[in-house]
């Protein structure tokens, strides 16, 4: 691994702050990927029982809001018919009464 020294400026300007946060974010990021490329490779089946650990309770949470929603449609469509059919005898009392 190459080694440089880290050059310290007390006057930059904006542009330059930009660029060296983008350069050492940039090096921040390759250090990050690379060390959990190396732990995914030291131990494999911890991260595959991670990920499958996390999309289930992602699914169970997902069928969960469906599960729900679901039975909000359903509990509007019932009152909906039950109105539909309290207003269909009002109107045959109503023709009957003529």
């Amino acid at each position: 691994m190459k080694t440089t020294t880290i050059d310290f400026v007390d006057n930059a300007t904006t542009r330059e702050a930009g660029i060296y946060a983008v350069r050492y974010g940039w090096a921040f990021a390759k250090g990050v990927c690379r060390e959990v490329n190396e732990f995914v490779h030291r131990l494999p089946w911890v991260c595959i029982g991670a990920v499958l650990i996390v999309t289930t309770a992602v699914s169970y949470v997902c069928i969960a809001e469906a599960r729900a929603e679901r039975d909000k449609a359903s509990k509007a469509q019932v009152k909906l018919q039950e109105r539909v059919e309290q207003l269909t005898c009002a109107v045959e009392a109503e023709r009957s009464a003529r």
